[in-house]
């Protein structure tokens, strides 16, 4: 099953069932049935649907994607380095534009079919393009801080901003030793354009 065999559309531009759609987590669920409409109509991020082409009113995945930077003078030494490992010496220290990934989820109807990856490619890919309206270099997605979810993300070419959760505490500002309920995930667009310049002799 691909994306392809799906219908694409804005949250809103269909009418549909979203009190049905539960892709076994309470909060994203509660997120695309009660609040994603009003937060896209306060611009705080935008909704997009898969629905299957014979029935628009179900709704098999959904997403939602809002504009971010990565501010690399409050990363330390080594992650600026990191994040701007395909960055041109010239454009070094600079925030870099960035789309968040802030709620994806695949109804439990439709699971076991990659979807998930699938839409992932589908951002990335979509937000690399010539059509895309303002510059964005990375994908960012604040993941559940959850092993299988994590080593999920990274084969989708996610990796964490951050070496440990101490650094990432520090960079959040958040001042509880408790272990981080998410983390900051990150993967270079500019790599879909082009092959590594470290790579280019």
């Amino acid at each position: 099953m691909n994306l392809s065999d799906f219908s694409f559309s804005t949250l809103g531009e269909y009418s549909c069932d979203l009190q049905s759609f539960d892709c076994g987590r309470e909060d994203i669920n509660e997120f695309f049935r009660n609040d994603a409409l009003q937060y896209q109509d306060e611009l705080f991020g935008k909704t997009y649907l898969f629905s299957p082409r014979d029935n628009l009113n179900q709704i098999a995945a959904a997403f939602t994607v809002a504009n971010a930077s990565i501010f690399t003078r409050l990363l330390p030494n080594s992650r600026q380095k990191k994040v701007g490992y395909e960055v041109h010496h010239s454009k070094n220290q600079i925030n870099y534009p960035a789309v968040l990934l802030g709620r994806l989820g695949v109804d439990r109807r439709f699971s076991g079919h990659n979807l998930g990856l699938q839409i992932i490619e589908f951002v990335a890919q979509w937000f690399a393009g010539d059509e895309n309206k303002s510059g964005c270099r990375h994908l960012i997605v604040d993941a559940y801080n959850e092993n299988w979810l994590l080593e999920f993300y990274k084969k989708c070419g996610l990796n964490p901003i951050f070496s440990s959760e101490e650094q990432e505490r520090k960079y959040r500002q958040i001042e509880d030793s408790k272990i981080l309920q998410t983390r900051l995930l990150y993967r270079d667009l500019i790599l879909l354009k082009r092959t590594s310049k470290h790579n280019v002799k």
